[in-house]
């Protein structure tokens, strides 16, 4: 007891228990760094917010602003997309750039060369018990 109010009485009275290296560390975390200058080479994505109407679909409002459903549900972490409710605030992304070509791309499909069918055996015929 008597350890922790001269502890105590330290502390007020501007000393500290803290090593020389430790109160450099500590000072240091104090002073608020500079901000530095953000640069950017992509332009940020915005996102324009919309509110859902009586009646409004994800779909619609996915076609309405030129993007793609899975985008909307993406951007709005949306877990069930058949549940949206008035008044309700989406983020709506930008619509993608046409001049970028598709995002994904699937090759056709090639018809493989399959093995020639082989004649089958045929099962002896059955008969209904007693007719023999």
């Amino acid at each position: 007891m008597i350890a922790l109010g001269a502890a105590a009485a330290g502390l007020s009275g501007g000393c500290s228990l803290l090593d020389q290296e430790s109160r450099t560390q500590a000072a240091a975390s104090t002073v608020p760094p500079t901000a530095a200058p953000t640069t950017s080479t992509t332009a940020p994505e915005l996102l324009t917010p919309y509110t859902v109407v009586r009646g409004d679909t994800l779909i619609q409002i996915a076609d309405r602003h030129g993007i793609h459903l899975n985008d909307l549900v993406r951007v709005n972490n949306i877990a069930d997309p058949t549940m949206i409710f008035v008044g309700q605030i989406l983020l709506i992304p930008p619509p993608p750039d046409p001049d970028a070509g598709p995002l994904l791309t699937i090759a056709p499909a090639t018809d493989p060369v399959l093995p020639p069918l082989l004649p089958t055996t045929t099962a002896p015929p059955i008969t209904a018990p007693g007719s023999g």
